[in-house]
């Protein structure tokens, strides 16, 4: 099992429950409440935001904003399609009484030719001059037809050829427009034959253009209506009709679309959205007031938990208010993404937070944030229990699968998880809910399921690999991959350590397996302090021959000094350490080490040479600056630096023995005991929240691991020959 993997399954029977009242009496409560608040404000603006046309009253005749499916099924009987069959049904052509005179057209025709006879004779009386013919004819006693004067010159200068061309033609238009409506003409089709048969008819004649005018002159006239509507005949038919026409049954199936956005809306549409409960209803104070309530309710518990559960990442403000940034951001995002997620609801990727929060802090407040994001979620599109579930078992999917992180391959692994859970939740729902399955329906229903699952897990993936660290390093985290790559030789800051200060490398090195041995059986970060352990003495490399690290063999420089420029420069490997840290861009998780591997303690043997060379002596003046260790892991590296310095110094003197020896030398377990006694007597762990019995099994780990450093070896040397 390796490192990372220990260090999950280690801390997670071993966090330690902080009572809310504790945290907030520890910690600033004004800066908690504004965080919690600021998680109460995203929830509710995420539950209440208003897109486009969510909240508005769909208007008829216009384009929807948003596109909306069915939730459940319905069937019911329909008000509008009723209306439209009825409609139909009432001005069909088949319900259009009309009263038929036949007669009509055949008195017509013989009052048209009368009309031509009496022309005709008029044109051939003798006795009539030029004049008097026109007088006869402009008053001619006819209702049909008045001849004007102009009419009248042009009918006297047509020869008779071209007279009798005319009155045959005219009787001939006429009897095809009669015949052109079966001898049944109404208003519509007398309309129509002025304004378009008798021109085209006379334009396939060989008429002049004035006879043309005079036959479509003669004709027009004598044209009449036969045909009339019976009003009340028609209206008690219609009647009839609409009466006859049932009720219309309208069904609606679960996860229909009813609308797209774009499509314009209908009363049948509005009418769908009413019976199955989609229709958008305006947002009122109740519902805002009740999404606020329960923003404040579901904030309020995470808050909770995390002050309850995980108070050493709630006590930060910092951490705290990048995880609730993180919350609102995604919850906001889901929002403004609905349009999208009302078509593709199950390939928004909630796991990618859920990885990187399991990544950044821990699995445990990975799973908590992602149930208060599915939870929104669900609520959010139409308390969608199915969504909620499916979200959220992706997420513990992916948290599950990416617990270790120590391989980009894990991520790879988590983003598959997700896809197949999904996909798995899918099928589950679609199954409970199906009363029947058709085989033939299986892959049009399993495709675009397994498409959202692959989508999901693929952004799942890509997004989590893109913004974990950068989520890490603006919470102050380090994550596992950050570690093992800090830990290669190869940084510049370990290059610059190994060239110039190879003592104080090859001294990290063992201070990191101690503390790597020690923090596995207390369940702290193995891996964090193995790296912390390997820079925690990196100022050391300003002045490296002021340390007996790396003199080798080289005379004491600090003989020649007064003991308290040596205690500052000694004092000052630490502050140098911060610096170079800082500029080098540590995280601050592991500038913390450098900072406290020596807590506050006091560097004896120049405070006694200072005793003895001078009068009065400030004991600051040889303290190191602190702060002292606040957690597990930075006690841990403290009494590994101490120990493991302590142990190689009395062994290279020869005053350490690896059982009860001889006087004036300590056993390896009783040297460790007596420097960790020492350290809790000078109350550097007092902040740290370590255990006696954790104590004691640190001790034994140190006492384990060296004794496998400083064990008796076989004398190798060659025999004289005789």
């Amino acid at each position: 099992m390796n490192i990372t993997r220990r260090r999950w399954h280690a801390s997670l029977p071993r966090f330690r429950p902080l009572h809310p009242i504790k945290a907030l009496t520890s910690h600033s409560w004004f800066t908690l409440v504004l965080e919690g608040f600021l998680l109460v404000v995203g929830i509710w603006t995420a539950l209440t935001f208003s897109l486009p046309g969510q909240y508005d009253q769909l208007a008829v005749g216009k384009p929807s904003p948003l596109s909306i499916w069915a939730p459940t099924e319905d069937i019911y009987t329909s008000a509008v399609l009723t209306a439209e069959r009825q409609f139909q049904a009432e001005n069909s052509q088949d319900n259009l009484v009309y009263v038929y005179d036949p007669t009509l057209p055949v008195q017509q025709r013989q009052s048209l030719v009368a009309l031509l006879d009496t022309v005709t004779s008029v044109r051939d009386n003798p006795a009539l001059a030029h004049a008097e013919r026109m007088a006869t004819l402009i008053t001619l006693p006819n209702a049909a037809l008045k001849i004007g004067e102009g009419q009248a010159d042009l009918i006297l200068a047509l020869d008779e050829v071209s007279w009798a061309q005319l009155c045959t033609q005219t009787l001939s238009l006429y009897d095809r427009a009669i015949e052109r409506y079966d001898y049944a003409i109404d208003e519509r089709a007398l309309i129509q034959l002025r304004e378009r048969w008798l021109t085209y008819w006379l334009a396939t004649t060989s008429l002049t253009p004035t006879q043309r005018d005079l036959a479509k002159s003669f004709t027009e006239s004598f044209l009449r209506v036969n045909r009339t509507l019976d009003e009340t005949a028609t209206a008690l038919r219609r009647q009839e009709a609409r009466n006859s026409v049932p009720p219309q049954s309208a069904h609606v199936l679960a996860g229909e679309r009813i609308v797209s956005a774009g499509e314009i809306v209908t009363p049948e549409l509005i009418e769908k959205l009413q019976h199955t409960g989609a229709l958008p209803r305006p947002l009122g104070w109740p519902n805002i007031v009740g999404r606020g309530l329960l923003s404040a309710l579901l904030a309020s518990g995470f808050i909770a938990y995390a002050l309850s559960f995980e108070a050493a990442i709630a006590l930060k403000p910092r951490s705290l208010l990048v995880i609730i940034i993180i919350i609102d951001a995604t919850l906001i995002i889901a929002r403004l993404g609905q349009p999208l997620a009302d078509l593709w609801p199950y390939a928004f990727p909630l796991a990618t937070v859920g990885i990187v929060f399991a990544v950044v802090f821990n699995g445990r407040l990975a799973l908590a944030a992602s149930a208060l994001m599915s939870l929104v979620i669900g609520v959010m599109q139409n308390n969608a229990l199915p969504l909620a579930v499916t979200m959220f078992a992706s997420c513990v999917v992916a948290i599950l699968a990416a617990r270790s992180a120590d391989k980009l391959r894990t991520f790879i692994l988590a983003g598959v998880g997700v896809a197949l859970t999904v996909i798995g939740s899918e099928i589950a729902f679609w199954l409970i809910e199906s009363p029947t399955v058709q085989v033939a329906a299986l892959a049009g229903v399993l495709l675009p399921k397994l498409i959202f699952a692959s989508i999901n897990g693929t952004l799942a993936t890509i997004l989590s690999l893109g913004v974990f660290n950068l989520v890490s390093r603006a919470a102050g985290q380090v994550t596992p991959l950050q570690l093992m790559e800090l830990a290669h030789p190869s940084r510049p800051l370990l290059r610059k350590l190994i060239r110039e200060a190879p003592g104080t490398y090859y001294h990290s090195v063992a201070v990191g397996n101690l503390a790597e041995a020690a923090a596995e059986v207390v369940g702290a970060d193995a891996l964090l302090l193995r790296v912390a352990a390997y820079y925690h003495d990196i100022g050391k490399t300003i002045r490296p021959y002021f340390f007996t690290d790396n003199q080798m063999g080289r005379e004491n420089v600090h003989n020649e000094l007064d003991p308290i420029t040596s205690a500052q420069i000694i004092v000052d490997h630490v502050r140098e350490g911060v610096k170079m840290a800082r500029a080098a861009g540590l995280p601050a998780k592991l500038i913390d080490f450098i900072s406290t591997h020596h807590g506050t303690g006091l560097i004896k043997h120049f405070y006694q040479q200072a005793l003895q060379q001078h009068d009065t002596v400030r004991e600051e003046d040889f303290r190191y600056p602190g702060p002292r260790p606040h957690t597990r892991e930075h006690a841990i590296l403290m009494l590994a630096d101490s120990v493991e310095a302590t142990v190689r110094s009395k062994a290279q003197n020869g005053k350490l023995a690896l059982a009860r020896g001889a006087a004036g030398t300590q056993t390896l377990e009783e040297l460790v005991q007596a420097i960790i006694d020492l350290r809790i007597r000078e109350g550097e762990l007092e902040e740290a929240p370590l255990t006696m019995h954790e104590l004691a099994q640190i001790k034994q780990a140190f006492v384990t691991s060296l004794q496998s450093i400083y064990h008796p070896r076989v004398d190798y040397t060659p025999q004289a020959v005789r």
